[in-house]
């Protein structure tokens, strides 16, 4: 794991502000705008930030991220690009984490070793795999601990208790937990809460939520039985929409998100 990443990972169990990690699509609508875009949302106050690198058949995101993927792929953006974008996030910004996800065909066709090797160079701290099971990464995960970047671990409603005590294990940084096993969330609270509290009897590592939140009052409310949360398709939804103040948009809710999460607790008010 990287110093930058875990500083962050250690924050959680130092009784630090819950994280928050924003995800944009590579090259959606273009390199370039990628490049502010990340850097407008860690201005903005997230601590950890997901490049989303495009891949043809995105089964597991919703319509919001398929049709960025969409966009991108038209734009043609090669892992070369990641390397750019990444690159040119760090001449600005070398305190927020950010982390490359994808599907795993379009790692394979690369291969790990040179992903790795890219991924590190452009100054990335690891990556996160949609369609690449736990037991099946350990190539993967192998070449990028060579340079102490991390692979961080899916967790959904169906990861059966055994499951996540051997992630649990083997991991090094933090968990994602998805809130649904591909599509639109349709976990109830009560089944949400239960969930986190299985979890939580099994690993005291971090666990950030993806629940299609948009809004700060909903990241509020999640990250009161989790140490975090993923925001996407709320931020991929305005790179959409684009116009001339995308980036007034884009920063007024990591700010809103911010704001919500370093708030006292309810019970603390």
């Amino acid at each position: 794991m990287t110093d930058r990443l875990q500083k962050l990972v250690a924050r959680p169990g130092e009784g630090g502000p819950p994280l928050l990690m924003c995800a944009v699509v590579a090259g959606d609508p273009h390199v370039e705008a990628t490049v502010e875009y990340l850097s407008t949302l860690a201005d903005a106050g997230a601590d950890m930030l997901e490049l989303i690198v495009p891949f043809s058949d995105p089964t597991y995101h919703g319509a919001v991220i398929q049709r960025a993927c969409e966009r991108a792929l038209r734009e043609e953006v090669t892992w070369n690009h990641v390397r750019q974008i990444g690159e040119g996030f760090r001449q600005r910004n070398d305190d927020t984490a950010l982390l490359a996800s994808s599907y795993y065909n379009r790692i394979l066709s690369l291969g790990h070793e040179p992903v790795a090797d890219l991924l590190s160079e452009a100054g990335f701290d690891g990556t996160m795999v949609t369609d690449l099971p736990w037991n099946e990464a350990t190539p993967l995960r192998e070449a990028l601990h060579k340079h102490d970047l991390s692979f961080v671990p899916f967790v959904a409603p169906t990861t059966p208790r055994e499951r996540l005590e051997m992630m649990d294990a083997e991991s090094d940084s933090f968990f994602v937990w998805t809130g649904h096993a591909g599509g639109e969330v349709t976990l109830s609270r009560r089944d949400f809460e239960a969930s986190m509290a299985e979890f939580r009897s099994v690993s005291d590592r971090p666990i950030l939520s993806s629940m299609k939140i948009s809004s700060g009052e909903e990241a509020a409310e999640v990250v009161e039985v989790t140490d975090g949360v993923l925001v996407g398709s709320a931020i991929v939804w305005l790179v959409e929409g684009r116009g001339a103040d995308v980036g007034d948009r884009l920063g007024a809710l990591a700010g809103e998100l911010r704001e919500h999460l370093d708030a006292p607790p309810k019970d603390q008010t």
